[in-house]
């Protein structure tokens, strides 16, 4: 049992990594070379205009990932992840076929290149100008929003200088060296989040790093959020014991703040948790505050804004990394079933693919994704409700 869901788990994200490449944009060539033509070719020719099979096919992947995700959660204690090395290695392992697959889902990533392009070889600002004041570059072909300025705060302008100067003008290793980029960000996530264990729990680990949403928004898709939390998280593990402070710590902890809200400003909504443990001790009445609950559902709240499109998918990793720490059982399951609909929300989307679709009436698939992302969670909270109150009445 345990050899065959660790292997299942690494196959699934190989199979996704080459479906990933079925919905590489039809105006960009990743590699020339005729191995990799031909197995384009034959992605384009053969599936990506098969509009039913290839969102089954996605449908089906998502859910046996999601399965296999939930089996290796149940069967833990059979699995030998809870050492730090083995934990560790399998991350690695499942990550790799992720860290080489095209970014389907989100062509974020392109605008993440292109911006730090406008820095170092136009000398342009990327929160000033747009893509299309350079209606000469050729990233034009296979980027989206290119008619508005960067979104993200110039702490991720700054951030992104480093993998696009790595990459050194070159795209595919640009491409590439972003995606390590990414990856990286996921390792300093886990290295400081087991710091707040005082025996480090790999089980309350894999909630968030072994979930789908986060490998594949984070490792396929490459954004950036984890950039943003990682600082967060550092600042907030400084302040939970502050007896020993220092000036050089409190300081500390102010640039760690003050970086992840450059990146996105997401991260403001965990200041007043942030006073809350530097004056704890005058709040010693709120000490058994399931803080990082609170903090988990406070992040969860930016998503229902209007600048969050309703819920994108990757934003819900703002809530769902505190799910680690998060103490209430049923806001951890709801945030669980969160993650699963908020990937099956791409499914109308890759039915009415935007370059393959201009014929079609896709008006309604916003409405559509709205459902998927709020209908199963309601679903469960229903079906818990019901099981509550049957356990109740049997027990009397």
């Amino acid at each position: 049992m345990k050899s065959y869901l660790l292997k299942s788990y690494f196959i699934l994200y190989l199979v996704f990594a080459i479906f990933s490449f079925v919905l590489t944009d039809p105006n960009l060539i990743l590699l020339k070379a005729d191995w990799f033509l031909n197995f384009q070719t034959f992605l384009w020719r053969n599936i990506l205009p098969l509009q039913n099979l290839r969102t089954v096919f996605f449908f089906v992947l998502l859910i046996l990932i999601f399965l296999n995700y939930l089996l290796i959660l149940k069967n833990w204690s059979k699995l030998n992840l809870d050492s730090r090395q083995n934990f560790w290695r399998f991350l690695i392992l499942i990550s790799l076929p992720l860290v080489i697959s095209y970014n389907a889902l989100s062509h974020d990533l392109f605008n993440y290149i292109f911006n730090a392009k406008m820095v170092v070889e136009f000398g342009a600002n990327p929160h000033l100008k747009t893509a299309l004041d350079f209606p000469d570059e050729p990233m034009l072909r296979f980027m989206n929003n290119v008619h508005t300025v960067a979104p993200y705060g110039y702490g991720w302008t700054a951030l992104s200088l480093l993998p696009y100067l790595a990459g050194f003008g070159k795209f595919l290793s640009t491409f590439a060296v972003f995606k390590i980029f990414s990856f990286l960000s996921l390792v300093l996530s886990l290295l400081i989040l087991e710091k707040f264990f005082k025996k480090v729990n790999y089980r309350q680990l894999a909630l968030f790093f072994l979930n789908p949403l986060l490998l594949i928004e984070v490792l396929s898709s490459a954004h950036n959020d984890l950039w943003m939390l990682a600082p967060a998280l550092l600042a907030i593990y400084l302040t939970l014991d502050l007896r020993k402070s220092t000036l050089l710590k409190t300081i500390l902890i102010i640039i760690l703040m003050a970086i992840s809200i450059s990146i996105k400003f997401a991260t403001l909504a965990l200041l007043p948790f942030l006073f809350y443990f530097i004056f704890k001790e005058k709040f010693k009445k709120l000490s058994n505050l399931p803080i990082f609950d609170l903090m988990s559902i406070t992040m969860f709240l930016p998503l229902l804004t209007e600048r969050s499109k309703h819920f994108l998918p990757w934003y819900l990793l703002w809530s769902l990394i505190f799910v680690p720490l998060v103490k209430n059982k049923l806001w951890r399951n709801l945030l669980l079933v969160f993650s699963l609909s908020a990937l099956l929300r791409y499914l109308p989307w890759l039915y009415y693919l935007p370059w393959m679709s201009f014929h079609l009436d896709t008006s309604q698939t916003l409405l559509w994704q709205k459902g998927i992302t709020w209908l199963i969670p309601a679903f469960y909270l229903l079906l818990s409700s019901l099981l509550f109150i049957f356990n109740r009445k049997r027990e009397k």
